[in-house]
């Protein structure tokens, strides 16, 4: 498991670099694609949707917590 980031922008850019990454994979498919191939992928889509939906929620919290100071 990687480090646990805790700032907005190192955040965002882990969300950009994560979503290049899933847009080379899906480029690299073609006529020669497994099953388990797509599988991986919808294991990487499901990562990152986890770790967007993980990010939104902190930053709902931090901006509640923004408002209450």
């Amino acid at each position: 498991m990687g480090k646990s980031r805790t700032d907005t922008a190192g955040k965002m850019n882990v969300l950009k670099s994560r979503t290049e990454l899933l847009c080379l994979s899906v480029n690299t498919l073609d006529e020669h694609t497994t099953p388990e191939d797509l599988h991986r992928l919808l294991a990487d889509i499901d990562s990152l949707r986890a770790k967007v939906v993980r990010y939104a929620k902190d930053l709902e919290q931090s901006s509640r917590k923004d408002e209450s100071d």
